[in-house]
């Protein structure tokens, strides 16, 4: 599965080879409690005057039935016709959110009050086909006979009670998802787990660097921006060693352990990630969570893919950089820009490992693992021989001649190239441009080790 946006950025998805997802919840916890009791429409708008029964519980859409479809709905009412049920969860404070038949409640309400408030009009009963007699009359201009028949009116309920499992929970709710347009995972999650840790992740994703770096407006719509951020504090908040499959799971416990943060925390999960998008843009710029391709037989020149943003990449790289002070980062950018595209392009386990089953537990650990080691080579590298060229070394290289000294095409692109030692640094030969020659990737990986 993919998500694109009106850019044409693509969000990589995970594939797990086609596996369903299955919970890892034990036995003893694989529970869902709920009650069904039928409630009057009284009671209800009670409730929901009163903040007891929220029926907009940060939905991604709003209201979207017309006038004529919320007209017959009444008209159903005051038939005696049944209506589908309603779900809601119960929260921790005893408040019942609505997951299905918001649009159901919405339409009664705005029906009671007069008027609806997403289109801020009047609500007059309008397209009924059996009480014609009642078309362009308000709830108030009913006579009091056929208001009792509205306010009187059984609908049944089903309550999923606050001691159900979390990811059980969260499983009805998706399975209850069955819209024209369904949620998303985060959308889900942004439904059900209201609190400050919420309104953290909606306040954060619209920094303006970090939406610089995603180079994708359009993934706010559908909160993909909200969700890489989840997984960016989940693996901060719980380490990468105690990741379990899925990472669905995974997302949702985070969101509900830390549902009510305090400010301290807050305060905390701001600054690393604002130390984090920092470095980011610093370190990989326009290319940040981007894999670089290297080329083929046919075309030696590797390339960007600037249009997909790999969910992989986007774990190791702000996380590596929570484990460090900038201090110690900006002194290496190029060394660890370089190190990175060595690794996508040179080292296929760490390939593999960004283009499928990305969220498979060995997969995960393993990139993080070795990025982590790579990270620590670097900053705390000897400063008496280095054996890396500088990024600027290679440019001086590309700028004067940018011919690949092994298969004698032009390179493309600077990041495309790779500074070769001449003399091998094994061998003793040294780290200056006397001794240096610039090489694609791909003719670089191919040529092997030479005598």
């Amino acid at each position: 599965m993919t998500v694109i946006d009106n850019n044409d950025v693509i969000l990589e998805e995970d594939n797990n080879d086609n596996e369903p997802l299955v919970f890892d919840i034990p036995e003893d916890e694989r529970r869902i409690t709920f009650d069904n009791p039928s409630r009057a429409i009284k009671d209800l708008y009670s409730d929901y005057k009163a903040g007891e029964l929220d029926v907009r519980p940060y939905f991604q859409r709003g209201y979207v039935w017309d006038k004529s479809k919320a007209s017959r709905l009444i008209e159903s009412i005051l038939l005696g016709v049944p209506i589908p049920v309603i779900y809601t969860a119960e929260e921790d404070d005893g408040t019942q959110s609505v997951i299905d038949g918001q649009q159901r409640l919405i339409s009664i309400f705005s029906f009671k009050d007069g008027y609806f408030q997403d289109k801020h009009e009047k609500f007059a009963l309008s397209g009924l086909k059996v009480l014609t007699g009642l078309n362009r009359k308000s709830f108030k201009e009913l006579d009091k006979i056929t208001q009792r028949k509205v306010d009187s009116y059984l609908i049944p309920f089903i309550r999923i009670k606050k001691d159900s499992d979390i990811n059980v929970r969260f499983e009805v709710f998706e399975r209850l998802n069955t819209g024209a347009v369904k949620l998303n995972d985060q959308e889900l999650r942004n439904c059900i787990y209201r609190g400050k840790y919420n309104d953290l992740l909606i306040e954060l994703a619209e920094n303006k660097e970090y939406q610089t770096l995603l180079k994708s407006p359009a993934m706010s719509i559908r909160m993909i921006d909200r969700e890489l951020l989840l997984r960016f504090f989940a693996f901060y908040n719980n380490s990468y060693l105690k990741y379990k499959a899925p990472m669905r799971q995974f997302l949702n416990q985070e969101m509900h352990n830390n549902q009510n943060l305090n400010e301290e925390k807050a305060k905390e999960l701001r600054e690393v990630f604002k130390k984090s998008v920092d470095l980011t843009r610093s370190v990989f710029g326009d290319n940040a969570f981007r894999r670089f391709v290297v080329g083929e037989e046919s075309d030696s020149n590797g390339k960007w893919e600037n249009t997909k943003i790999n969910k992989g990449l986007f774990d190791i790289v702000m996380w590596g950089f929570t484990m460090y002070q900038k201090n110690e980062i900006i002194p290496h950018l190029d060394s660890i820009r370089e190190e990175l595209l060595h690794l996508m392009t040179a080292v296929k386990k760490f390939e593999d490992s960004l283009k499928s089953s990305t969220d498979k537990p060995e997969n995960v650990q393993y990139r993080f693992e070795k990025w982590l080691e790579s990270l620590r080579k670097i900053v705390d590298y000897s400063k008496s021989q280095t054996r890396n060229y500088s990024h600027d070394e290679k440019k001086q290289l590309f700028d004067t001649d940018s011919t690949c000294k092994i298969c004698g095409q032009k390179i493309r692109v600077l990041d495309d190239s790779e500074v070769d030692h001449i003399e091998f640094y094994w061998r003793g030969g040294e780290t200056k441009l006397s001794n240096a020659r610039l090489v694609h990737r791909y003719c670089n990986r191919q040529r092997g080790g030479r005598d």
